[in-house]
């Protein structure tokens, strides 16, 4: 049978849910064609005729172009993700983002930092996900008992070129108390925040911490700092669109459900590491061990980076992470390990490979005297 995901191209972060999608699709003997809603020359209406499908995934930004809504499907079992309860009506089948779990998520990082201040900066478009994570942040801060700050950056990209505009945000940004929080409705915004604190001489992360939503690796590993951030779980809402649409086959669209799927690990890098920025040598350190720990990356390797003797770089490495080099790179080898052994099926010998141990025995060992579970045990009691 085949299943056509209709996605928006203009955004990378589909490939995720996709791999996600395909996963599940392999038990069901499922057939997946991926279709880029803004590359497609025909509307939902002439993909479906083409395709001839026994279901449709449908991300929920794809349903406000024209033909492409959701009397397109009719008559098809069909799953919305991250679309408005609004926009499919109450007898659809739903995937939902917990948005309040990923903001939260990223601004209990900002609150770990003991920020005097939090701020939050929209998307330069009103949209309704933004403004939620806004609501969060705001929430947030008066749970704390600090001062909250928004930054609206719709209006200030009125009749503004891009100068104009890092120039109010910059001047957002110097009247946060300080040390300040700020959480960017997403990766785009959260670059656009640490170019004007830099054009303002402002200190990240020591005088501002910032986080992102979406974890976009070409964003976040390539803004000065590195950038902080958290990504809502795709794949698995992946997995989980599978299922839900397996549902809505075997059940013929009877009983509509709403599923809700939260957050990936934050990933910590430069923007928020405010004790490690004091000493560039730890912070080369971290950035090595989290970029490169899972394609083999050794102590030998983290020393060499801090240009230190062995014993003097273990220690200060100690000093300021309160765990060892070696305890930093298992860390990350194990949360990869976790997540390939939740989120996909691949083969144990093939999750080894992509988390950096030598053997599948290394695997099996460090794994249980960490979780006290095997992995293939890891793996069964996982929540699909």
């Amino acid at each position: 049978m085949t299943v056509l995901y209709f996605y928006e191209g203009a955004f990378t972060l589909w490939r995720r849910r996709m791999t996600g999608i395909c996963a599940e699709a392999r038990r069901h003997g499922w057939s997946i064609h991926a279709v880029n809603a803004d590359g497609l020359s025909t509307n939902a209406k002439g993909a479906v005729d083409f395709w001839k499908p026994g279901g449709v995934i449908v991300d929920g930004g794809v349903l406000g172009r024209e033909g492409f809504g959701v009397q397109s499907y009719d008559g098809i079992p069909a799953v919305f993700c991250d679309a408005d309860e609004s926009a499919v009506g109450g007898s659809a089948y739903r995937l939902a983002h917990d948005s309040d779990d990923t903001a939260r998520t990223a601004v209990a990082e900002l609150v770990s930092l003991n920020s005097e201040s939090l701020g939050f900066v929209s998307y330069h478009t009103p949209r309704d996900w933004s403004d939620a994570r806004r609501r969060v942040v705001e929430k947030v801060a008066e749970e704390e008992g600090v001062p909250f700050f928004s930054f609206d950056s719709a209006a200030a990209c009125e009749g503004a070129d891009i100068s104009v505009f890092l120039g109010r945000l910059a001047d957002f940004l110097r009247s946060l108390p300080r040390p300040a929080g700020v959480l960017a409705a997403n990766d785009e915004m959260a670059a656009h925040v640490l170019s004007a604190a830099e054009a303002a001489g402002i200190s990240v992360p020591d005088d501002l911490a910032v986080m992102g939503i979406d974890d976009d690796e070409l964003i976040c590993e390539n803004t000065h700092p590195t950038l902080s951030s958290v990504a809502p779980d795709f794949e698995r809402s992946g997995r989980l669109a599978a299922e839900l649409l397996a549902r809505c086959i075997a059940d013929r669209g009877k009983s509509p459900a709403t599923m809700l799927y939260g957050a990936s690990p934050l990933v910590r890098r430069r923007s928020t590491r405010v004790d490690a920025a004091r000493d560039p040598r730890v912070v080369r350190a971290l950035e090595l061990i989290r970029r490169d720990s899972c394609s083999g990356a050794t102590v030998k390797d983290v020393i060499a980076a801090m240009g230190m003797k062995p014993r003097s770089a273990e220690a200060r490495f100690k000093e300021v992470c309160g765990h060892s080099i070696k305890d930093e790179i298992m860390a990350v080898r194990l949360a990869r390990a976790k997540r390939l052994l939740s989120d996909t099926d691949l083969p144990i010998s093939i999750v080894c490979e992509r988390c950096g141990y030598t053997d599948e025995r290394s695997l099996r060992y460090l794994f249980s005297k960490a979780t006290g579970l095997s992995p293939a045990d890891w793996r069964a009691r996982a929540v699909r």
